[in-house]
Parts: structure tokens; sequence; C-alpha cells
């Protein structure tokens, strides 16, 4: 209707020459379909936006790389001349590594009869991003916005970088985004152009996810601190480790650290790439690995070389935390430093994928639980790599910040397994409860009956030693003609007697003067008789508490009693050894040895009570030549 009503009217003007007429007809065709065609050209050069918008935003940019810092009016020039290039069709802009400042432009419509606000928005951490608007041959700024700067800094004050765009009804704008790296050296960020309705829909409903994830992440971290202060175990102090290090990383991925960071901190931690929480996660969850396999006791090799890694990886974060407060932030050092940690990163993973399927290889039961907890996180990263590195086309399937899904499922899984794992430490802690309860009454039994056999001991010597020599004496004292020699010996004995039963009783001296003094002294009893005692110290014999020098001392009594009565030796070798961490006790004699029917007689049973009691060790053989006994005690 728009063309042909314009070809009659041709005829009706030049009716008076009908070959003119065809030839004007052919040509106002030929016309008509140009202007039809320049027409679809420049609507399909144009981002026509009516409301919220849905569409792809980036197959309407035109881009232009600039290698020199050249000057606005340059810009201008390089848009005149055509020298824009059309991009790729993309939801994304992804342009791999480079240096160069880069422009975009876009030309939007506002297809609506009224004015509307617009908001440009991108999603990226590591790019500083001006927007102008071409007019007037002049490049006017808009607005400039980083993720160094604080929400109220913004010119919107939301999680994501973006600018206000005021458009008056059916006005068309020509914009343009020059795009400058900030540490990256991947051009990559999402974009979409929206009302203001609709950004707010979205930031709150992604507030509300990642609120969610963060609050789990939170919960889950302070689960397994818990679990290692509780336990002493380094698997979950590793765990928490790990977990607040991705959390860091999400944070930074997802721009929501603007959020929980506190703004006195905010431009600190900017300063800190993605890559540094990447390889410090890393770090973590190798130690994960590490202990949740018990790889040291499986393969203790592969285990050295993850700890050499680590122990490097250490370090290397350590050297930039330092370097990072030292050296300004804007340098090219820092560029090639992210790029060691990037390495660092593909080194580590590269050595634990492989370390992880020879464990299965193996056939570790933990290695394969363990890689079907970390299934998805190795698959994302893999994409995440690849994505930076432009291979294929990964970030179609799936985008780097879908990592926050695989490592909420690992972390899930794992706290899962360190769940069960406590249940049967715990019921393993319960059972060695138990067992410590039965043999604590067992040996509190033992210990009274070693104290009951003591003082029948002591019962019997009273009666049959100091209660004959009191007989004796009394006789001698009643008889009319009194030898005061035989008074004088019976009374000494009476009194050594006397002595050596406080001694059973109570041997208080031992706190004041040591053990070694003290068995110093009942050897002088050996002076006088056949047999040859030799008393060697080694050592501090006060280093030992009271308690345990009594019992080793009772010890003592027993075995030289046993060897007074039964050994017929002529020698004995005693030697005291006490240093910072055990005391024993060393008895050895030229005898006739000890007889088999003897090895489980009341003494041997109250010296293994007694060193049982105190979670020592004691021996006792036949040499051949006589008979050695050895006690050794935990100070």
């Amino acid at each position: 209707m728009g063309i042909y009503p314009s070809i009659y009217l041709a005829n009706f003007i030049f009716t008076s020459n009908p070959l003119k007429i065809n030839v004007l007809n052919k040509y106002f065709l030929i016309i008509c379909f140009l202007l039809a065609f320049s027409v679809n050209a420049s609507e399909d050069d144009t981002l026509f936006v009516k409301g919220v918008y849905s569409q792809h935003i980036v197959d309407f940019f035109q881009r232009f790389e600039d290698c020199k810092a050249e000057s606005k009016e340059e810009i201008i020039q390089h848009f005149n001349k055509g020298e824009f290039q059309d991009m790729a069709p993309s939801r994304i802009v992804n342009l791999g590594f480079t240096s160069c400042l880069n422009y975009f432009s876009l030309k939007v419509t506002n297809d609506q009869a009224f004015a509307e606000d617009y908001y440009w928005s991108f999603y990226n951490d590591g790019i500083l991003f001006t927007l102008y608007e071409l007019k007037n041959g002049r490049l006017i700024e808009i607005g400039e916005t980083s993720v160094a700067q604080k929400l109220e800094e913004r010119p919107t004050p939301i999680r994501c970088l973006s600018f206000k765009v005021e458009m008056q009804a059916f006005e068309t704008k020509t914009l343009i985004l020059k795009t400058k790296l900030q540490g990256h050296s991947n051009l990559y960020f999402p974009t979409d152009f929206t009302t203001v309705e609709d950004i707010l829909i979205y930031e709150a409903n992604n507030s509300f996810l990642l609120g969610r994830y963060f609050g789990y992440f939170t919960f889950t971290a302070l689960f397994n601190l818990f679990l290692f202060i509780l336990i002493r175990r380094k698997l979950y102090g590793f765990m928490f480790g790990y977990i607040l290090s991705m959390m860091a990383f999400n944070a930074i991925e997802y721009m929501y650290d603007v959020h929980l960071v506190p703004d006195f901190l905010h431009r600190f931690w900017t300063h800190f790439p993605k890559m540094f929480f990447v390889l410090l996660s890393s770090y973590f969850h190798t130690k994960v690995f590490q202990y949740f396999t018990a790889h040291k006791e499986h393969f203790p090799k592969w285990n050295s070389i993850l700890n050499l890694i680590n122990n490097f990886i250490l370090f290397i974060l350590i050297l930039f935390v330092v370097i990072k407060i030292v050296i300004p932030q804007n340098t090219a050092f820092f560029d090639q430093y992210r790029l060691l940690l990037f390495l660092l990163f593909l080194i580590n993973l590269t050595v634990l994928v492989i370390n992880l399927f020879y464990s299965i290889y193996k056939k570790n039961k933990q290695s394969v639980y363990y890689i079907c907890c970390n299934f998805l996180l190795i698959l994302s990263l893999l994409f995440y790599i690849t994505n930076t590195f432009q291979v294929g086309g990964a970030t179609i399937y799936m985008p780097p910040g879908n990592i926050i899904n695989s490592v909420a499922f690992e972390i899930l899984s794992l706290t899962i397994a360190f769940l069960l794992n406590y249940r049967k430490e715990l019921n393993e802690m319960n059972q060695n409860l138990a067992a410590a309860k039965l043999k604590s009454e067992k040996l509190s039994e033992e210990l009274i009956e070693v104290q009951e056999n003591e003082r029948q001991i002591i019962a019997r010597n009273l009666h049959d030693g100091l209660g004959n020599t009191m007989n004796a004496l009394r006789l001698l004292l009643e008889a009319p003609y009194k030898n005061e020699k035989q008074i004088t010996g019976i009374f000494n004995l009476a009194k050594d007697q006397f002595r050596n039963l406080i001694y059973q009783i109570s041997p208080k001296e031992i706190e004041k003067i040591g053990l070694y003094t003290t068995i110093q002294q009942d050897l002088e009893l050996f002076k006088n008789t056949s047999i040859a005692v030799n008393l060697t110290l080694l050592g501090d014999d006060h280093t030992i508490e009271n308690i345990k020098a009594v019992n080793i001392y009772r010890i003592f009594q027993e075995l030289i009693s046993n060897i007074i009565k039964h050994s017929k030796a002529t020698i004995v070798d005693i030697t005291l050894n006490c240093d910072e961490s055990t005391c024993s006790l060393q008895i050895e004699d030229n005898g006739i040895g000890l007889k088999k029917e003897n090895t489980n007689g009341m003494g041997i049973k109250n010296i293994k009570s007694r060193v049982s009691y105190h979670q020592g060790i004691f021996h006792i053989e036949n040499t051949g030549k006589g008979m050695i006994s050895i006690i050794e005690i935990p100070i």
C-alpha cells in the first residue's frame, strides 16, 4: 500500500508519455526497494526496547580494539569511518586475553510513547567500565564504575555495575562503552539492558538465593570448626578453611562481597584477585583430600608430592599478601604474579586429579566416595578454565559462576561423610571409655587386693617379727639376772624392725630425701650379709611424682624380698634411671632364677597391679645366670 499508490500517482501525472511512465515505474520500484532495505538494515543495528528486555543485546554490539590509548576524538573518527566491527552472536562478551582498551557501541531506541529510565548493567569484578553517549560528534561521559567502589560511590548503588540511561519517548541514543581490565587478563562480562523494576526484582531474587547459599556455607563452616575443636582432628580444621576460601571466591564471582565485606576493608579486599582465593581453596581442598583418604598411610610417596606442592602454594600466597602490602597495586608485576597463581592452580589440580584416580585404581574406598562428591566441582572447574582460555563453547553450557552449585553439592556430600565418621568415632570413643572404665575398675579391685595383702604382710611381720622380739625383750627384763648386752641387742633389733614396718606402711621420707636415698638406706641391711649389692642412679630421681615413687619403692621391696627368700644370690645389681619421660628400675642377680610356679605368685601379681595402675611396663625373666626384673613407669 505504501509503494503502489505512488505509482498510480505518477501515471496520472505523466499520462502524456507512456514510455516515460514505464521507465519511471521501474526506477521508482528500485528506489523504494533500496529505501526499504536501508530501513531494515538500520532497524537490525538498533536495539528497540519497550519496558523489560530479554534479548541478547551483545548481538547489537559493535567493537573497536584500542591498543594505543587513543583520544576520544580519534575514537569518534574510527566510529564514523565504520571501523567498529560487529560482534559474533552470544549471550556474553568473551574476548579472551587482551591488554588493550575495548570500545563497544550500542544504538538503542526507546520504543514507547513516554519517557523511560533504563539500566545498562555488567557482571564482572575486574573491569573498569566507562559509559559515553555519542551526541553531536562528541563523547559525553555518563559515568564510570568498578567493584573497587563502595555502594554509595557507584552510579547505581546495587551489587552489579550499572549505569542509568534516561530516554525520552521514541528517542534513539548511540552509547559507547569503554572497558579497561584491572588485574585481569580475560575480557569477559555478561550484560543486560532493562528497566529499574526488572533489575530490582532480579537483584532481590539473586540476593535471596545467594543469602541461602552463604547461610548454608556459614553453617557448615561453623559445624566443621565445632568438630575440630571437639575432636582435634586436622581434617575438620582444613575443611573449615576450605569453605571460607570458597565463600570468598564465590562472593567475588557473584559480586556479592560488596554486601559482606565492611566498608573499611572493602578497598583492600578488592586488591586480591579471584585466583588468590581459588589457589587458597585448592590448598585447603588438597589437605582435606589427604586426611579424608588417609593418604599418608596408604600412599606415602604421593602424599609427599602433595605436601611439597601445598607448602610451595602456601609460601606463594603468603608472599603475595606481603608484597601486596609493600608494593602499590597498579604494577605490571602483579599481572605476572596472577599468572603464577593460575599456573600453580593448574599444576595442583592436575596432580590432585592424577592422585585421585591412582587412589581409585588402588581400590581406596574413600577416594571413590571423594570423586563422587567432587565430580561436579571438577567439571565446573574445567569449564571455568576453558572459558578463561576460550576453548570450545563451554560458556554456553556452564557459566563460570555455576561453580557455587557444585561447591554446595560437594560440601553437603562431605558433611554427610563427616557426620558418619563422627558417629563412628563417637561410638569408638564410647567403647574406649567403657573399656577404660572396666580396666580402671579391675585395677581398683587389684589395688584393693594388693593393699589387703600388704596389711596381712604387715600384720604377720608384727606378729612374727616385732612381736616375738618384744616377747624376748620382756622375758629378759623379767629375768632375775639381767644380761645388759643381750637386752641392748634385742632392743636394737626391735628398733630396726619397727623402722622397717614404718617404711612398709608409709615411707614419707621419699618425698624429702628422694627415691634413690630411700632405697640406699634400705640396702644398709645387706652390709652384714653374704649378698653384695650394687646401686646405680642415672638421671634425677626427684623428677618423679611422690605417689609413683612410693609404688616403685614398694616394687623394689617386693623384688628384694623375693631375692632374699628364694634366689640364693650372692650379687645383686640395682639400677635406677629417671629422665624427663620415664623412670625405670632394673634389678639383676646371680641366683637360681625364678621357678615357673612362682610367676603367678602373690608378690608378682602385686607388682603387675602397681605397674598397670600407672600404665607402665613390667618384665621379668631368667637369664641363665640368674634373674633380671625391669619395670618402667611414665613420669
